[in-house]
């Protein structure tokens, strides 16, 4: 039997290895695939049993997660505890830390969830024609119910064996498009027992609040269920679904509704990744589902598992107290130097950036030679169907060699600048499409400034670094050409190393810093292209002094 330390330990290190997957595969794979990674790790954090395995990455790392026994609730079994009668006593604050912790934020979830609930109950049957039509041809084996209510802002699901879809009233006589959207994307909850998923995500961190990765796990799965949904209603609907389905997701994000963490709503939830996921969903293929399978044994049998026993008794007697810590940063430490290694290698893949061939792949299906006198609008409508249409999407390609471009690359400028500034402008339309809303594109950059002064006869140095974003507006989408268009960014990314230049000059403060890049930015804008301002993320000064 493990103790809680241990089951955290072992859990926390399963979390590494999603979030890892996650953040290399999470366009390639069925989202599926991370729900079934998400349930493998509730359950070794739950089983207090070990599994014992030659290929366990604790068999590799060779050491024991072993942490010290505690009486009470953290012991492994009662032997020991009786066998640690001295640190037994000294254990139990912590226990009583542990225990209250814990009931704090059960009696958190419930109150909320118990809130939420009153108002729930305020809502009334769903009686649009459409509504209904589109609920008798889409039945469930459980009877679910759709009700409508005032006092909710988006669309959720809650219950789980009487499942019940509550919907804005607003909803009711709207948009049919819309509407079906979200009933498909509701019903894609209530066909998982998202809502069972939900509480048993709750009810782990309640038990494992100490651990800091139990807390990731429990945003990251939380927005894997929204994903997966998505991708089914993209499944339903077909690819041709993918930009009508993106606006609605804006839509409904716009709403903000109350915090209920134990109900699925289509709220804004990490809408960015939503939006992007969206437009990059791919048809589900038997080789994807197989490599979404294989993967998922993989990392089970490597990470939920543990050390065969003759290598435990081995190293137990060399772990210290307060191993979890530094247990779980030595497989993190681990894991990153194996995938840096890989990288290296320069192997391609998703797990190793990217082969020349693919690099190769993706300029040819960017806008090529002459681009510069492009329109704005013809630009970024080529650059989007290079990155999102067809079967086989650009988009995971193009960030892999982003994440991997080296410095000086040819086409660096191309890729990094030009191409980055059309995709935002594009997802800037969108939303302002859909929402009604103004919606300017956003671009990001970094100025740097070295000074030195004579301290004592010593010369003395110092680097001021502003980190700066700036909104602009192109008012002209036929007339504005792709070189235009990049002069400006140019231009503005000039103001901004001058304006800086200038202030660290004349000794000025942050204030008087941000009042010179409003001033520049004025000068930029013309008949074709707005600067609409600058904000200033950051400022740093380092002394070598």
């Amino acid at each position: 039997m493990l103790s809680l330390l241990e089951m955290s330990a072992y859990g926390g290190v399963m979390i590494l290895a999603v979030i890892l997957v996650r953040a290399l595969a999470m366009n390639r794979l069925p989202k599926a695939m991370f729900l079934a990674l998400w349930a493998l790790t509730l359950a070794r954090l739950m089983l207090p049993v070990s599994l014992p395995s030659p290929a366990s990455i604790w068999a590799a790392a060779g050491r024991l997660p072993g942490l010290p026994q505690r009486a009470g609730v953290l012991a492994a079994d009662g032997a020991q505890a009786a066998a640690l009668t001295g640190a037994g006593a000294a254990a139990v604050p912590w226990t009583a830390l542990w225990i209250g912790g814990g009931l704090a934020l059960a009696v958190f979830f419930l109150a909320a969830h118990l809130r939420a609930r009153r108002d729930y109950l305020a809502s009334l049957p769903a009686s649009d024609g459409a509504i209904l039509e589109w609920m008798a041809q889409n039945r469930l084996r459980r009877p679910v119910q759709v009700r409508v209510s005032d006092q909710i802002a988006s669309p959720l699901t809650y219950g789980v064996l009487r499942p019940v879809i509550l919907l804005p009233s607003a909803l009711e006589g709207g948009d049919q498009q819309t509407a079906a959207f979200v009933l498909a994307h509701e019903m894609a909850h209530v066909r998982r027992f998202d809502a069972l998923t939900k509480w048993l995500l709750a009810a782990v961190l309640c038990l494992h609040w100490f651990n800091p990765l139990v807390w990731a796990m429990y945003v990251l799965a939380g927005r894997d269920l929204e994903l997966a949904c998505d991708e089914a209603v993209v499944r339903q609907y077909g690819r041709g679904a993918r930009a009508p389905y993106a606006l609605a997701l804006v839509g409904m994000a716009e709403q903000h509704g109350g915090f209920a963490p134990l109900t699925s709503s289509f709220s804004k939830n990490a809408l960015t990744e939503r939006i992007t996921a969206i437009m990059k969903a791919k048809p589900l293929t038997a080789f994807g589902m197989g490599a979404g399978l294989m993967l998922a044994a993989a990392v089970a049998v490597v990470f939920a598992t543990s050390a065969p026993a003759r290598q435990q008794k081995a190293v137990a007697e060399s772990v210290q107290p307060g191993g979890i810590r530094t247990l779980v940063g030595d497989v993190q430490a681990g894991m990153t130097a194996q995938a840096g290694t890989a990288v290296q290698a320069g192997t391609g893949g998703w797990w190793n950036g990217y082969t020349k061939a693919e690099y190769d792949a993706l300029l040819a299906a960017l806008p090529g030679k002459g681009y510069e006198e492009m329109s704005i609008a013809a630009f970024n409508r080529a650059v989007n169907a290079a990155l999102t249409a067809g079967d086989e999407n650009g988009m995971e390609l193009y960030e892999r060699v982003l994440a991997f471009l080296p410095e000086g690359d040819a086409n660096e400028a191309f890729l990094r600048n030009t191409v980055q500034a059309s995709w935002n402008e594009y997802i800037a339309r969108l939303d302002e499409a859909y929402s009604g809303k103004r919606n300017d594109p956003v671009f990001r950059g970094r100025a740097a400034v070295s000074r030195k002064r004579e301290v004592f006869g010593r010369q003395v140095g110092a680097e001021v670094t502003a980190d700066y974003s700036f909104a602009y507006r192109i008012l002209d989408q036929d007339g504005l050409t792709v070189a235009g268009r990049d002069q400006f960014l140019q231009q503005a990314m000039q103001a901004a190393q001058k304006t800086l230049e200038a202030q660290v000059q004349a000794g000025g403060d942050e204030a008087a810093l941000r009042s010179a890049l409003a001033q520049a930015g004025k000068e930029l804008t013309s008949g074709k292209i707005e600067f609409v301002g600058y904000e200033l993320d950051g400022l740093e000064v380092l002394n070598d002094d």
